[in-house]
């Protein structure tokens, strides 16, 4: 995984040497209460709302305080998203199918992105080389690497099933899209509307338009990842 890192930030002073106060200093705030408080402003008002003085405010300190724990929103947002692979579950049973190792990593994978609304969004613009992620990818090229697959062949597909869960987690739940999709009324309509279009012209979508649009969000996940699955094993 290539890491994108802030202008002047070095990988060691980020990840493997904590924010401290100097010689007897002592304090309240921590990086991990900055990293958790962002969390909150990002769920709340999307990536764009975060700001050093916004988040500032909220902690109850000056601005100032928060450059003792990251140098900037930049790093910060890389805080924010080591924080955030962290909570993937990296753990598969090496006595499992390699596609059921990827497959129960990728799910959990959306799931904790979905999680935390917002932050799918900035892994679009951010690959930190960062503690949480180096393990994920660790955890998933293993299995590929196990599987017999050549070095290249198991770098891309751990990059095409990643991409998939990452790029189906930006599809947000929340949005009017899949909010119109889960909606069974409005779902109806929808399908009725593609079976009515002129079949000269659309004779695809008016045969198959309503699988495409189908309202059960998991499903369409895990049908989609079993066929990326099924094409890498060769079936």
């Amino acid at each position: 995984m290539t890491g994108q890192q802030a202008a002047g930030t070095s990988a060691p002073a980020l990840w493997f040497n904590p924010a401290g106060d100097g010689p007897g200093g002592r304090r309240t705030l921590t990086r991990e209460r900055v990293v958790s408080e962002a969390l909150a402003i990002i769920a709340e008002d999307g990536a764009q709302s975060l700001s050093m003085r916004g988040l500032a405010a909220r902690l109850g300190v000056v601005p100032g305080a928060l450059y003792r724990h990251v140098r900037g929103k930049e790093e910060l947002y890389d805080l924010i998203l080591d924080a955030v692979l962290g909570e993937v579950d990296c753990q598969t049973d090496p006595a499992e199918p390699w596609p059921a190792r990827m497959a129960a990593l990728a799910g959990r994978l959306r799931a904790v992105l979905e999680s935390h609304p917002g932050i799918a969004v900035l892994m679009r613009t951010r690959d930190p080389l960062s503690p949480a992620s180096l393990e994920l990818a660790e955890a998933f090229l293993a299995p590929l690497a196990a599987s017999g697959l050549p070095g290249r062949e198991s770098g891309l597909a751990f990059r095409l099933i990643y991409d998939y869960a990452v790029g189906f987690a930006l599809a947000d739940p929340t949005s009017p899209a899949e909010q119109r999709l889960r909606d069974a009324t409005t779902r109806e309509q929808l399908h009725a509307f593609l079976r009515s279009l002129p079949a000269s012209r659309f004779p695809a979508l008016t045969a198959h338009g309503a699988y495409a649009w189908d309202g059960d969000r998991d499903q369409r996940f895990t049908a989609g990842l079993e066929a990326l699955l099924r094409g890498l094993a060769g079936n």
